[in-house]
């Protein structure tokens, strides 16, 4: 028995980290992904500039016991994103596959 939104992608539902290109990190639930945006529910954002918190830090601790949903929904520019993978793929230091 499968999903009723087949057509939205394999990581419909899924919790993702999308990093993007200017260093900045966001974690959410995905909806739908394409050539044109990455679109998060229920998500929060890393921002580099802002943050004491590194972003292996930042990711290592979500990874453990979640992140907060500061964010009901955002659309991410897809030309801004560098990486899209599943939390469940970060390791235990908060780095990304390929790190």
């Amino acid at each position: 028995m499968g999903t009723f939104h087949d057509h939205m992608g394999e990581l419909h539902g899924i919790t993702v980290v999308v990093r993007q290109k200017d260093g900045n990190t966001w974690i959410g639930r995905c909806h739908s992904e394409d050539a044109i945006e990455v679109i998060l529910h229920d998500a929060d954002q890393h921002v580099v500039s802002e943050s004491d918190e590194s972003p292996s830090d930042w990711l290592s601790r979500a990874r453990q016991m979640g992140h907060w949903p500061r964010v009901s929904t955002i659309r991410i520019p897809r030309e801004t994103v560098s990486s899209l993978v599943r939390l469940a793929e970060i390791n235990q230091k908060g780095e990304l596959p390929g790190s």
